[in-house]
């Protein structure tokens, strides 16, 4: 995720958007993660640690990142209503999102031996990412957040065309040993 923040930066500035020149991480950033680990904990105990293996058994992994991915951004349209979000950021920043960080979380879980821990420390890192983006959150949903959450979108897709969609955990284009 921290790639991907980075690039869309770059491609904000590169397209002429008004994202500050300078970044000046806040002095509170260690403490914006502790925050963000706490709530993923919660949030990711009940996603991988519960629903995402029962899941996993009874449909591919790709289709059971699919119908996590559409329960998260339900659970999250509360929160996107209060903040007056857009009807263009609403569909990036709530389905396209949500689905597509269900994909690459399933995606570490399984290739990481199932560590729920691994999900965790992912959904707070892109939490902190998002909020401490140069100019902050709001800076990196211009135009309807569609460079970053489209990004995340394509990361989305070229795992699950690399790894394939029945698990996401074997690389499809691996050299096979003589």
């Amino acid at each position: 995720m921290p790639f991907i923040y980075v690039l869309t930066y770059v491609i904000m500035r590169l397209v002429g958007l008004p994202v500050p020149a300078v970044w000046n991480p806040p002095l509170l950033t260690p403490l914006l993660f502790i925050a963000f680990f706490l709530a993923a904990a919660g949030e990711e105990l009940g996603y991988s640690g519960y629903v995402t293996d029962p899941m996993q058994v009874r449909y591919t992994a790709l289709t059971a990142s699919l119908i996590i991915g559409l329960i998260h951004a339900v659970w999250h349209f509360p929160s996107m209503l209060s903040m007056g979000m857009t009807p263009g950021l609403f569909i990036w920043g709530g389905f396209v999102l949500a689905v597509s960080f269900r994909i690459l979380t399933i995606w570490l879980y399984n290739n990481t031996g199932k560590s729920v821990f691994a999900a965790i420390l992912f959904h707070a890192v892109t939490n902190t990412g998002r909020s401490i983006f140069p100019g902050s959150r709001s800076a990196f949903q211009l135009y309807d957040g569609a460079i970053g959450y489209g990004l995340i979108a394509i990361t989305a897709v070229i795992v699950v065309f690399l790894w394939g969609p029945k698990t996401l955990t074997r690389f499809r284009y691996a050299r096979k040993a003589a």
